[in-house]
């Protein structure tokens, strides 16, 4: 009886976002005038290829699994976990995180989902993988982008993101280290980590990750997406980016820095990053002054693009619940850390 209420309930779940899809779709369709191309180009694509990326990740991840590959993975970073009381699940997916954020943040739900590991484990481990993972993920792009145009201060700019990545790595491990228990039978973790080498195993744990959590993942990633795409279309990203520019005013930057930030809001990060440069280079900023231009762009735009981008992933991977508070606790813990490591430099630059 409970489990026949228990797909009842699921297949409403399943209908009522289903149904929340079409409508957005309607209104997509009703707002481009049946603009089937701007559709395809700006809502089927994206999703085919996120929902693709999403794919090959749960398929790595059922991989690393079946073949026993997570006790290795889970041993480069557990002297680490140790710190935080996290255990060998926290550990894959915190290695796994400098490769895939999408296949750190699966391991961790499937993780829960299996009772491995606590709601709070995985809320914590999640919020890790905010730290150095993150930062390493993007830094060849970054570097990439924002030494070339700033020079020496996006060599600054890139100590101070570098030193807030730590920060939040820190803050976290002791988060653990006082919220969480020490795990008391890890080997019993590695020996079902191992036994998952079986053959037999693969095509279970294909059907989970790929049928059932893939499934799982669409249902929510779908509709999420498209909200994102017609707020946008309505002009609630432009106006959010707007008001935040105009009430910028800080005595740090004179009128001309604003600038930088504006451009690094309203249009992407490498826009801000030469408009940085060009300034820097025509005597207009100082080194200290374009530092702290890019680190405002950086803390007002990264929470923007964050609901923009990262939105639909954390609420297609996590329940829309789960997705919503860790992405929050994420930009907050990233703007604080960005905070302190911004202050460090004033201090002693």
């Amino acid at each position: 009886m409970a489990l026949s209420s228990k797909i009842t309930k699921r297949r409403i779940h399943t209908i009522v976002w289903l149904l929340f899809a079409f409508i957005l779709l309607i209104l997509l369709l009703q707002k481009t005038r049946f603009n089937f191309l701007f559709i395809a180009a700006k809502v089927f694509w994206p999703l085919i290829r996120l929902i693709s990326i999403m794919a090959a990740t749960l398929l790595l991840t059922a991989i690393i699994e079946a073949k026993g590959w997570s006790r290795v993975v889970a041993s480069i970073s557990r002297p680490i976990m140790r710190l935080g009381n996290l255990s060998d699940w926290s550990a894959t997916a915190f290695t796994t995180a400098f490769l895939s954020g999408i296949a750190a943040n699966t391991m961790l739900w499937n993780a829960y989902k299996e009772g491995k590991i606590s709601k709070r484990e995985m809320f914590i481990s999640a919020l890790l993988n905010v730290g150095l993972p993150s930062y390493f993920l993007h830094l060849p792009v970054t570097l990439a982008i924002i030494v070339p145009l700033a020079q020496e201060a996006g060599m600054i700019y890139m100590l101070i993101t570098f030193t807030a990545a730590v920060i939040r790595t820190i803050a976290v491990i002791i988060a653990g280290r006082f919220l969480l228990k020490r795990p008391n039978n890890q080997s019993s973790d590695t020996s079902e980590i191992e036994s998952t080498k079986s053959p037999k195993n693969v095509a279970e744990l294909f059907k989970k990750y790929i049928t059932q959590r893939l499934s799982s993942i669409v249902l929510y990633t779908v509709p999420i997406y498209m909200l994102v795409v017609l707020l946008r279309l309505y002009g609630f990203f432009e106006a959010l980016q707007q008001a935040t520019a105009h009430f910028l005013q800080t005595q740090a930057v004179p009128v001309e820095g604003i600038s930088v930030v504006v451009f690094s809001i309203v249009a992407e990060f490498s826009a801000g990053a030469a408009a940085a440069g060009a300034m820097l280079n025509e005597g207009v900023l100082s080194v200290k002054e374009t530092v702290i231009a890019l680190v405002l762009g950086n803390i007002i735009a990264t929470p923007i693009r964050a609901l923009r981008h990262q939105l639909p992933r954390y609420l297609g991977i996590y329940t829309p619940g789960t997705g919503l508070a860790l992405l929050l606790a994420g930009q907050a813990l990233r703007v604080i850390s960005v905070l302190i490591a911004t202050a460090l430099f004033l201090i002693f630059y």
